[in-house]
């Protein structure tokens, strides 16, 4: 769909035994954006601008920058020379071989690159005043190249040290140091499309992945860095060394590079217990975004266009199958899936590689390939279904399965009921019947594969109270407790296990609870009091493990986006948020105070909780957050190098607290002088995230119009649609919003095409919150007005999902919400 056709006429006859060499000149324009060969200004940090040419080609602009077989199986050797000036400085996938000067051009030439695909070739011209910092050593010689400015004080430090860990540990996991290029080259390019790119020896990243400043950036954000770090040198072995034949299988390189980014950091960085947090970055969002007839599987047939092709590199193929990876391996051993792993790069060194040869090697009693495709070639997930019954010959449990969606007002016409998955069953019982003792672990666990709809299970002699199935929420189901015993739901049973016995699940388990008792209660299935009976023993028994509370956090927003419209709901929300942060003596005092003890999760939860605090409106923490903000002298926003009394976890909330809540222009214009003139990425991103939380019309407007601008003065491409989602976010921004989406979607098309997969998500953070029925015409109205969705129209479905969901919530959960809220506020 996406292609020229060239007609080659010859005076000589041609014949088919001979090889031929094609010799074709071309000229290509410099793209402004950022995707194809491209250039981009910034502010280098001493009041001029810089200029600078990158390229972005994956998954189909390559074509954009030179004639080429532009599809991932067609793998070939790149042989690339560069004329630029002689101030200049030219790299690539490869190291350079030779240097020339032709009439006053430098002419750079570089080594042939291994064989690869179009995507991955990459070459940029950079200022001869680009900051370098390289490695003492040559295995591989590693070069992070940013400004100058933050380069010179040592901000490029910790991006080449989790490269060359990285590097190291995927060495010795997949046991071959093949899939690495002579040398390495990580590029932070001012304005990026995406997060980064691994460019085979010359990755391109966006600056808040590359630049660090351990004074004023984030935990959160030191995390992202390292993450993304590792996410891409991992593709060097997985996507790079071997490719997918075509886009249908991306889900094989993005979700293992996904899954994989998160091991390296247990070996170098234990205490970021990065496995664990997977929990929340990639399985608890994508179980949501999964759970509606608009989702698509993993696996997608019949991808065809350059808009489909764009619109996979979503959620689905990155988290949920990393999320399906992660389950495989929990199943099999992690032995066995590493040396599968070694097996299958082995088998396609260099070449084109077939994700079923890689499964069909891990399991022993089933094929791989069946229970492969049973996940990743059907949307959704299961909901297991277990019954706990005991009676005088022992207990008996009764698992069935089905499909779950979120909410039972979506239109499932054309979803296969009687679809059964392959669920791996893992529980632990506990409790004693005779005795009533409910914390007593029992000493059987049940461990089998649910092929059908319905197996029971009896264990004879036996009187157990509950059961917990998901053991360490390997899996990627919900499941659904019922039993017949006494008055107390199996809910309440757990929420007495977790008080009386905290140890006896683990933090996965915990994690698992809140997961799978709030989703069920967004559906209707169990009403809103027992995730909050369960999320209020955690507190209780003062657990202090981050994610825990980033799962309650992430479940809350949910509701937030809802409940902040509900007035009669919404201060008991508030309230009962409040009171769970500050229930075991947590004051905002010891929230903020910056302890040199505090440890990597306890800087985390700090960030957390005075977050939630300002974003449930709590008094106290509006008015610590102004308070500081006031603190900071005019001088640092202006440049200078001074320090400021703030702990690095608290800024993002000092400043979006602040601007949200008090509409002093004069803030509000230094805080948008900020965003385009700091040195710090980190900074840049919190300045954005804080103008865009104002409830002033008028300069979210101004942002708006002038996001549509050019220039390195403006709101940058990269940054364009993450302030509309940060907009969205509050009532006003959202109205702003849509009404400038809806005015200028025609604009927006013509700026960034359809092609653009981030103008096609863009609905989603819009209408996250809609709640009502002239928000869901308008929004099909629009869709009318403006049939061709490009790569949004998975997102388009979603979006109208979401308001459908949203509509049915308010009418049928909101009352279970607030009677829970109001028997937890008496007790």
């Amino acid at each position: 769909h996406d292609y020229v056709s060239l007609q080659l006429l010859s005076k000589n006859s041609l014949f088919s035994a001979n090889q031929y060499i094609l010799k074709q000149k071309f000229i290509v324009s410099l793209i402004y954006g950022n995707i194809g060969f491209y250039q981009t200004l910034y502010n280098d940090g001493n009041g001029t601008i810089g200029k600078l040419l990158a390229s972005k080609f994956q998954p189909t602009d390559a074509r954009k920058a030179f004639p080429c077989f532009d599809e991932p199986e067609f793998k070939a050797v790149f042989k690339i020379s560069i004329l630029h000036p002689e101030d200049t400085i030219a790299i690539a996938n490869f190291p350079s071989i030779e240097q020339t000067i032709e009439n006053n051009l430098r002419r750079t030439t570089f080594a042939d690159t291994f064989r690869m695909s179009t995507y991955l070739a990459a070459w940029a011209i950079l200022p001869n005043t680009y900051g370098q910092l390289t490695n003492n050593d040559d295995k591989p010689k590693i070069t992070v190249w940013a400004r100058r400015e933050p380069t010179d004080k040592g901000h490029t430090a910790l991006a080449l040290e989790v490269a060359l860990n990285s590097v190291s540990f995927f060495t010795d996991y997949f046991n071959t140091s093949e899939a690495v290029t002579p040398k390495i080259d990580l590029l932070a390019v001012p304005d990026f499309a995406s997060g980064a790119m691994e460019n085979w020896g010359l990755v391109s990243f966006r600056e808040d992945r590359i630049i660090f400043n351990e004074k004023i950036a984030s935990i959160i954000q030191k995390q992202q860095l390292g993450e993304t770090m590792a996410h891409e040198i991992a593709h060097f072995w997985f996507g790079n060394y071997v490719t997918c034949k075509w886009w249908d299988d991306l889900w094989l390189n993005e979700a293992m590079a996904t899954w994989l980014s998160y091991k390296p950091f247990k070996t170098y960085y234990p205490d970021w217990n990065m496995e664990l947090q997977a929990l929340t970055e990639e399985v608890i969002p994508v179980m949501w975004d999964d759970a509606k007839p608009s989702s698509h599987p993993v696996v997608v047939q019949n991808v065809t266009s350059a808009a489909e092709i764009t619109s996979l590199f979503d959620s689905i193929t990155y988290s949920k199958g990393a999320s399906i990876l992660r389950m495989l391996e929990k199943i099999v051993g992690a032995n066995t899936f590493r040396d599968g792993l070694r097996d299958y790069l082995k088998m396609n060194a260099f070449n084109i590689g077939d994700p079923s040869i890689f499964y069909n090697n891990l399991f022993k009693n089933i094929s791989g390939e069946t229970f492969m495709k049973n996940w990743l070639q059907e949307l959704n997930y299961p909901i297991l279904h277990v019954d706990l019954k005991v009676n005088d010959n022992g207990t008996h449990i009764t698992f069935n399965q089905s499909r779950f969606i979120i909410s039972n007002t979506l239109d499932v016409s054309n979803l296969n009921e009687n679809y059964r998955w392959m669920i791996n069953i893992q529980c632990v019982l506990g409790g004693n019947y005779s005795d009533s003792d409910i914390t007593n672990l029992g000493e059987d666990t049940i461990d089998f594969i649910l092929e059908t709809e319905q197996e029971i299970q009896f264990l004879p002699g036996k009187f157990y109270t509950w059961i917990k199935c998901n053991r360490d929420f390997q899996g990627f189901f919900v499941t659904k407790y019922s039993s017949d015993l006494s008055t107390l739901s199996s809910w309440q049973r757990f929420s007495s296990v977790l008080e009386a016995e905290p140890t006896f699940f683990s933090d996965e388990d915990k994690v698992n609870l809140l997961q799978d008792s709030f989703l069920l209660a967004y559906r209707g299935l169990i009403d809103y009091i027992e995730p909050l009976r369960i999320f209020s023993s955690l507190t209780n028994i003062k657990s202090k493990q981050y994610v825990i509370w980033c799962t309650f956090q992430w479940h809350w927003d949910l509701v937030t986006d809802l409940v902040q419209h509900l007035p009669n709901t919404w201060k008991k929300f508030q309230d009962f948020a409040i009171k769970r942060i500050l229930s075991s003596g947590t004051t905002i005092d010891d929230i903020l105070k910056i302890n040199s003890t505090d440890d990597h999760n306890t800087k985390l939860l700090k960030g957390l909780q005075f977050s939630f605090l300002c974003r449930m409106g709590y008094k106290d923490a509006i008015e610590r957050a102004s308070a500081l903000f006031k603190s900071i002298p005019v001088e640092y926003f202006n440049g200078s190098n001074v320090d400021i009394q703030i702990g690095s976890d608290f800024l993002s909330t000092v400043y979006i607290c602040h601007l949200k809540n008090d509409d002093n222009e004069t803030d509000w214009n230094m805080m948008y002088n900020y965003y385009k003139t700091a040195v710090a990425p980190q900074e840049q991103t919190r300045a954005l995230v804080a103008i865009s939380s104002t409830n002033n019309k008028e300069r979210l407007i101004r942002l708006l119009n002038e996001g549509l601008e050019s220039g390195p003065k403006k709101i940058k491409r990269q940054d364009f649609f993450a302030m509309i989602a940060y907009m969205s976010r509050h009532p006003t921004g959202r109205e702003v919003a849509w009404t400038f989406y809806k005015k200028k979607f025609q604009k927006l098309v013509n700026i960034f095409t359809l092609e653009n997969r981030r103008l096609g998500i863009t609905i989603n953070s819009i209408a996250r919150s809609f709640q009502n029925e002239s928000y869901l015409e308008e929004m099909n109205q629009l869709f009318s007005d403006y049939p061709n969705a490009g790569a949004g129209a998975s997102a388009r479905k979603q979006a109208v999902d979401q308001v459908n969901m949203n509509i049915h919530w308010v009418r049928s959960r909101e009352q279970s919400l607030l009677n829970a809220l109001e028997t937890l506020s008496r007790s």
